[in-house]
Order: structure tokens, then C-alpha cells, then sequence
């Protein structure tokens, strides 16, 4: 491109031919890094090699969002809804074992400890649908809706 008194001292305009050298010319950079890597040796004995790649089960994620949700967990963060399901799922299994304890001695247990421990089993279901819930209002719709946790007759008489 000529330039003249007008455009002087102003960049050359770049063009979309001029753009295309340039991707060609980083993209042979890179495939001779990747050559001169392989021949060093650098690929040889990597973890997984020659096995197939393990599925993500990205299913539930929209898929719009796959890509930076597939980073996201290849860095070791996962988004929040996420990390919440999993500590609503460790919670419901707390729950399960405290029930179980309480069940195997209830027969043992007086009127005034059995109200405790109903109170504190009605207070941990609480606690735990507020977390669902908050799960329920941040998690994609793809990603389905948990149940909430309604008292049953656990500790009856």
C-alpha cells in the first residue's frame, strides 16, 4: 500500500491477505515447535498414552457453555452449582449415617431425648432444603432440579 503525506505516521492498513500470512506463518511456527518437540523426545512416556481419552460428562451443561466449563475443570475449578451438588450429596450422606445411629438406639432413648433428637433431625432437613434451594435458583436448567428433603417417619414412635 502507498502511503502519502495524508496517512503518514498512521499504521498500514491490514488487510484480510495480510492477516492470512500471518496465521500461516505462526501456525508453520508452531508445527515446527511440535517437530522439534516430538523429536526430542518430549511426548514419549506422557500419562494416558495410547489409551482413549476419558468421556466428560458435560450432558447437563449447555452446550454454549462446554467449552469454558471444560477449561474451568482442566484448571481444577468447577462453577459453583456444581460444587454445591457435591456438598448437598455429602450432606444427604451425613444425614443417612446420623440417621442410622439414632435409629439403632432409639428404643433406648427417653421422651425428652427423643424430642431432641427429632428437633436436631428437623433442623439438619432445614438446612439442607435452603442449600437445595439455592442450588435449585443457580444450576442450569439442563441440569435438572433436585427434590427437596421432607421429614418421613424416621423417628416415629
Amino acid at each position: 500500500m502507498r502511503r502519502n503525506a495524508a496517512n503518514a505516521g498512521q499504521p498500514p492498513e491490514e488487510t484480510a491477505a495480510s492477516r492470512q500470512v500471518a496465521f500461516r506463518a505462526s501456525e508453520s511456527l508452531i508445527e515446527r515447535r511440535i517437530r522439534e518437540a516430538e523429536a526430542a523426545g518430549m511426548f514419549q512416556n506422557l500419562p494416558g498414552a495410547g489409551k482413549p481419552l476419558p468421556p466428560d460428562d458435560d450432558a447437563h451443561v449447555p452446550e454454549d457453555l462446554r467449552a469454558g466449563y471444560r477449561l474451568l475443570k482442566n484448571a481444577g475449578y468447577a462453577p459453583s452449582w456444581i460444587e454445591l451438588q457435591k456438598h448437598i450429596y455429602a450432606e444427604l450422606a451425613d444425614l443417612e449415617r446420623w440417621l442410622d445411629r439414632i435409629t439403632r438406639r432409639w428404643a433406648r432413648t427417653g421422651p425428652l431425648e427423643r424430642e431432641r433428637l427429632r428437633a436436631e433431625y428437623e433442623q439438619k432437613l432445614r438446612d439442607l432444603n435452603r442449600q437445595i434451594t439455592t442450588y435449585n435458583l443457580i444450576a442450569p436448567p439442563a441440569a435438572g432440579q433436585l427434590p427437596l428433603r421432607r421429614p418421613g417417619r424416621e423417628l416415629a414412635d
